[in-house]
């Protein structure tokens, strides 16, 4: 029987609130579902009775232990809690008798700790319901975990967040200095975890000294930390090391800026130094430096999180801009030279030199990443070089953090940033030295890479950065993902000083800030960048301004990932539909590639051009058209908006309602539809009283107090206030005789928009396109694979789902020119066999007869056939693919624009 968690929550507060420490783990265990009889035994235990339920090793003074259970031990001496625990997690017992959680407490504080997934909560005895999710697995239900390639580093992001959390609620960090002075200190701590499990440091050097040199409640820590850190910035000659204890001048000098300056080490207390001593517990020789940028997501506050834009980048998403930008070439010259020494040496010249560069590096992952590979391929360069020398000169690392370029606007991710180069270096300089059999040194630390803390919108790349003819360098990174809805008054500022060139920016996304300044940063080099951007840059409004301009600079898309779900293995993951596009001047770069995921697998396709929809094809924008189509047409409109606070607008049930008050209400209820009444059914109604007057509608009660309802709602909202003087209309009162419907959002999945031919008794909603007076042949080339391949590409998106548009999609869509009466005809003759088909199945909804793992068969030729037809109107070849049909509509299109540019300049 399943918990109700809700009940336990209470439960669980009431049972810690009475602290009755004899039948506190009773009552615990009985709350969370054992058995009766289970716990009736262990009882009798604790009484003195003999049963051996109990394996605990001192039942008498009220310790509880059940086979595959819990191992429950209370005792008197609070300071002594984490030895405690780290004493019952050594023990024999826990091993050999299956304990799946161990609890230890004083009734002031309590720890417990889950063996099998190796967590441990630590919190004042009276939260205890707070962590009920904590103990589910007792009740039967499965823990839920984020597993990353190394479950180590997922392990550590999660308890970092917690001693930032503990240090947060006893320490007030107020001003900027005082949150960068916690942020300093939080790196300082990850390099001394770091340090003792990779040699830096002595095997558990810190956490030993820290055990065993300050008090169980913490009250001396903050002085232990800062004597240490003083000692690990002193040389060791220096006066204070000379003077200092020596549990401290057995630390090794560190140097290198981290321990530099005397940065305020926040207050301790029992709680938060066993929290320490826990994060300390791990093995960090097994945690990769690049997993910071997850626990740096981890850590800071969410708001903040958002309102930077912040995505913490996994390592399999930046190979996929590292590889193709720039290791993938690089390999390709290795494997050219590998029989030359001299090009082997010249290729390890020009790695020296090669620049990298974030221009929003948050925590360094680009970084981190492109500095490891580079180390990697510099290590088979010189293996290469030793295959061809017998006697190889001494091998010295010649790629250098200096060359590795970064601004941040975040103080705590700049900091974590210089943090992870070192520690990635001093990894490289381990895997170098046992690989080569060469030494190269890691302390003291020197200067770490050229990050700075700095709002990147408004830094001088080039000369932060100079990026001359003939240098290397490669922009590299993952901006701020903030929408057009969502930017600051500062970060709309930010986009008026980059794009101060355009007549407007107002309808880009922050991300394209980068994309803009990173085209004018590689124009006119041999420079190359690749950026990740939300997918909306690639589709709809944004596309015609940001790549025409960019275009216009010379440059070209080199390559691109076609938009895929964004995933990382931070606590609070970021979801998102991204895609990844590598720029270069025309010259640069033949080879061009569209990677694109099918099937869960990314494939590869080598093109001529690469469009900003990022398809194979020409460079050409669509650009909205905000009055007439491009072609001969019948005018688009979207559909009534109500304006009325849901007065005006029924459901089956509210209209039975109000007829049973008003039956004369009848005359003036419609169906109304929008995208999802249309899609999927559903059954919904509305008040159309357009044709009425005020005067009328008095007669009328309950439609009067709607009426009245909605006068009051739009007079008190500067925006709708002109439309109260006509309360009983929605703001758009059109109602023709026969319309065509198209909803304004769609599935990706579908390969058909569904449309349809209604009528006036239809009220078509907002939430949907319409073209009053349309007929059969409208609907024909609305409803073919031509046009919709053609939105597929143009339109924007709600995510990953199609968001159809009258100015982008139909106004801009190329129509069949000429095309006669009987090719006509046929095509009416095709639509309306679609619509019969459709009829066929009166019980399915639109959803259900266009999801194509449900389309029927006879629906689906239906299309085909009106398909081939449509495209026989635009030639008598068939087209290939949607490739071939997409390209020739820009053909088409551009064709069209150009005449009627010609027109225009006559007139």
């Amino acid at each position: 029987m399943a918990i109700n968690q809700t009940e336990l929550f209470s439960k669980l507060e009431k049972l810690t609130q009475n602290k009755d420490q004899d039948n506190f783990i009773f009552d615990f265990l009985s709350l969370y579902d054992f058995p009766k009889s289970t716990i009736t035994r262990l009882k009798k235990t604790v009484a003195g009775e003999i049963d051996n339920i109990n394996v605990a090793a001192e039942p008498e003074k009220g310790e509880v232990a059940n086979q595959k259970g819990i191992y429950f031990k209370p005792i008197i001496d609070g300071e002594k809690l984490l030895e405690t625990m780290d004493f019952l997690r050594d023990s024999a017992t826990i091993q050999s008798k299956g304990i799946t959680f161990i609890i230890v407490t004083d009734y002031e504080d309590i720890l417990a700790y889950d063996v099998e997934n190796e967590e441990m909560i630590d919190c004042p005895f009276t939260d205890l319901h707070k962590e009920y999710g904590f103990f589910l697995p007792l009740a039967g239900y499965e823990k839920g975990a984020d597993y990353s390639d190394n479950p180590a580093d997922v392990k550590a992001a999660e308890k970092l967040s917690r001693l930032f959390d503990l240090i947060r609620y006893k320490n007030e960090f107020n001003t900027d200095a005082e949150i960068h002075a916690l942020n300093v200190f939080l790196t300082r701590l990850l390099f001394c975890f770091f340090a003792e499990d990779t040699a830096i440091f002595n095997k558990n050097q810190f956490s030993d000294t820290l055990a065993k040199h300050t008090k169980t409640d913490g009250s001396d820590l903050k002085g232990f930390l800062k004597s240490l850190f003083l000692v690990l910035n002193s040389e060791p000659s220096s006066e204070l090391r000379q003077n200092s204890a020596s549990h401290f001048t057995q630390f090794p000098y560190v140097n290198g800026r981290l321990f530099a300056q005397e940065d305020t080490v926040p207050e301790f207390d029992a709680r938060t130094r066993r929290m320490l001593l826990e994060c300390s517990s791990l093995n960090w020789s097994e945690i990769n430096p690049d997993i910071f940028g997850s626990m740096f997501q981890a850590v800071i506050h969410e708001n903040q999180r958002r309102s930077l834009g912040q995505h913490y980048t996994s390592v399999p998403n930046i190979m996929k801009l590292l590889r193709p930008l720039f290791l993938d070439p690089l390999e390709e010259e290795l494997i050219r030279s590998r029989h030359s020494e001299k090009k082997l040496k010249e290729l390890l010249l020009r790695l020296s030199n090669i620049r990298i560069f974030d221009p929003a590096c948050g925590s360094g992952n680009f970084l981190i990443i492109a500095f490891k590979e580079l180390r990697l391929l510099e290590i088979r360069i010189f293996q290469a070089l030793e295959a061809l020398n017998d006697k190889p000169e001494m091998m010295m690392s010649n790629i250098r953090l200096s060359q590795f370029y970064g601004i941040e606007i975040d103080d705590f991710a700049h900091e974590i940033a210089l943090l992870s180069l070192w520690l990635a270096e001093h990894q490289m300089n381990r895997e170098f030295n046992r690989l080569l059999h060469s030494h190269v040194p890691t302390l003291p630390l020197h200067e770490s890479g050229n990050i700075i803390q700095g709002n990147s919108l408004r830094t001088d790349w080039v000369e932060f950065c100079p990026a001359n003819k003939g240098e290397e360098v490669y922009v590299v990174g993952n901006p701020p993902f903030v929408g057009v809805n969502s930017r600051s008054k500062e970060q709309s500022k930010d986009m008026e000083i980059v794009f101060k060139s355009f007549n407007t920016f107002k309808a880009l996304d922050y991300v394209t800030s980068w994309f803009w300044k990173g085209a004018q940063y590689v124009n006119n080099t041999d420079s190359k960048m690749a950026l990740v951007a939300t997918n909306s840059i690639c589709q709809g409004v944004q596309v015609a301004p940001l790549w025409e301009s960019i275009f216009n600079l010379g440059l070209e898309i080199d390559f691109a990932y076609q938009a895929f779900l964004w995933k990382n293995n931070a606590r609070d993951k970021a979801s998102v539909y991204v895609v990844i596009v590598g720029l270069s001047k025309k010259a640069l770069n033949k080879n061009k590639s569209i990677y694109k995921e099918i099937n869960n697998n990314w494939h590869q396709l080598n093109v001529s051009n690469i469009s900003p929809y990022l398809i194979e094809g020409v460079n050409i924008a669509i650009r909205e058209r905000r009055t007439l189509p491009i072609s001969d047409i019948p005018k688009m409109i979207k559909g009534n908006m109500p304006i009325d606070g849901g007065n005006y607008l029924l459901t089956d049930d509210e209209k039975q309602e109000l007829l049973r008050l008003e039956p004369e209400a009848i005359n003036f209820i419609k169906k109304v539809v929008g995208s999802q009444e249309f899609l999927q059914g559903i059954s919904r109604w509305c008040l159309w009283l357009a044709d009425l007057s005020l005067e009328d509608i008095k007669q009328y009660p309950q439609i009067q107090k709607r009426v009245d309802a909605v006068k009051k709602i739009r007079q008190s909202n500067p925006d709708t206030v002109k439309l109260a003087a006509r309360p009983h209309q929605f703001r758009e009162t059109n109602n023709p005789d026969t319309f065509i419907i198209i909803p304004s959002v769609s599935t990706e999945r579908r390969v058909y928009v569904p449309i349809d031919i209604l009528g006036k008794e239809t009220i078509i909603t907002n939430l949907s396109f319409w073209i009053p007076n349309a007929d059969l042949y409208h609907f024909g080339i609305l409803t073919s694979l031509l046009h919709n391949d053609w939105m597929r590409v143009v339109a924007g998106r709600l995510k990953s789902d199609y968001r159809y548009s009258s100015t982008l999609v139909y106004n801009t869509f190329p129509w069949p020119q000429n095309i006669g009466l009987q090719r006509r005809n046929n095509i009416e003759k095709l639509g309306k066999d679609i619509l019969r088909t459709r009829a066929q199945y009166p019980n399915k909804t639109l959803a259900d007869l266009y999801d194509p793992d449900t389309m029927p068969i006879d629906l689906l030729e239906a299309h085909e056939t009106l398909d081939r037809a449509v495209e026989k109107l635009y030639r008598d070849a068939p087209f290939r693919d949607s490739t071939e049909r997409v390209d020739y509509l820009f053909k088409l299109y551009e064709k069209l624009i150009n005449e009627e540019k010609a027109q225009g300049k006559k007139k």
